[in-house]
């Protein structure tokens, strides 16, 4: 799989959910400007997400990468733990 890699440079998956998370937001922000597409007799419609569900989406992947970082700052992994490696 492909994650981000974060300011120590290893890959980080909450890293990457957050960032899709923001990504799916901006888009549907960016798609409910426009409100539809008419393509000859197909019409596509976008409404916009509800502020909490957008609010509820990204607060949840943003807390959780700023809380693991938290923890990896406070606690770093012993020796024997870093051993074992990430791939």
């Amino acid at each position: 799989m492909y994650w981000i890699k974060n300011t120590d440079g290893k890959r980080d998956a909450m890293l990457t959910f957050a960032l899709v998370a923001f990504l799916v937001v901006t888009f549907n922000i960016l798609v409910a400007t426009f409100g539809s597409i008419i393509y000859r007799d197909i019409n596509i419609s976008f409404q916009a997400m509800d502020a909490a569900t957008m609010s509820a989406y990204l607060a949840a992947t943003f807390t959780a990468y700023v809380s693991r970082r938290w923890t990896d700052k406070k606690y770093p992994p012993s020796n024997d733990e870093q051993e074992g490696g990430e791939e």
